[in-house]
């Protein structure tokens, strides 16, 4: 049995965000610094970005009932 895997499919795509410059700086202190593991902007970000969207949806399954 031959598996074959459309890679292309698979690979992600990405958009550019435009922040303000002192959060900017948070960030880079951040990653420079804090010892949590991450190593750029973009996982910080990413990490952020699905935090709130989860926080958002479970706020509104609460709302709702």
């Amino acid at each position: 049995m031959l598996l074959i895997i459309d890679i292309l499919t698979m690979v992600s795509k990405y958009t550019n965000v435009a922040l303000p410059e002192e959060l900017i700086k948070e960030i880079d202190k951040v990653v420079k610094e804090s010892g949590l593991g991450y190593t750029s902007r973009g996982e910080i970000a990413k990490e952020a970005i699905r935090k709130f969207l989860k926080d958002l949806a479970e706020y509104k399954q609460i709302k709702r009932k």
